[in-house]
């Protein structure tokens, strides 16, 4: 898959707001600051496009991207930011909630993973509950630059081993690795090869 067009379309807190043309989605989940918002900017070819932040918990919205006029990106808040109120973290884990049950236009699940941290049981849980679901997931490991080749070797392992998963794809924004096996994968996943 190529992408030739990205273009922001709304920022989103309700289910009246999200956009009703029917086109298929694909949702970028993780924790906050794991790099949602640079996988997209990569994936796009376009710095600036989905906005980033080096202090977590920036996105508070459900924010909504088109591309090549087709299908959405829509990046969700980043989950498991402690420095925010209990009341805000709940908000936002309601909005993600209600988005992803009611959301019949959504055609694959992006986790994305941080390539230095070991998954815990928010990971876990959100695994096992799109498995329950049927929305096919497709994970990626981000921030793979910052470890060296062995470390990123075990790093890897353990994530897999941790939540079960296969071929997760390892992926650096900073040197685009993992870019073009992600794009296959998610024509895959959008039935365009």
């Amino acid at each position: 898959m190529k992408i030739k067009t990205a273009e922001f379309i709304i920022s989103a807190v309700r289910k009246k707001d999200y956009p009703k043309d029917g086109l298929p989605e694909v949702v970028l989940i993780g924790r906050s600051n794991v790099g949602k918002s640079s996988l997209i900017n990569t994936l796009v070819n376009r710095k600036g496009l989905a906005k980033t932040s080096s202090s977590p918990g920036k996105t508070r919205t459900i924010n909504f991207y088109r591309i090549n006029g087709e299908f959405f990106f829509v990046d969700l808040p980043g989950f498991g930011y402690a420095k925010v109120p209990q009341s805000v973290r709940l908000s936002w884990e309601k909005m993600i909630e209600e988005y992803l049950e009611g959301r019949a236009e959504v055609r694959c699940a992006v986790i994305v993973l941080d390539a230095r941290r070991t998954p815990g049981d928010a990971e876990t849980r959100l695994y096992r509950w799109l498995e329950g679901s049927g929305v096919p997931v497709i994970t990626v490991i981000t921030k793979t630059d910052k470890l060296s080749g062995n470390k990123l070797t075990k790093s890897l392992r353990d994530i897999k081993k941790a939540l079960g998963i296969k071929d997760p794809v390892a992926f650096s924004a900073v040197k685009g690795h993992g870019k073009h096996i992600l794009l296959k994968r998610l024509g895959e996943a959008l039935g365009a090869g």
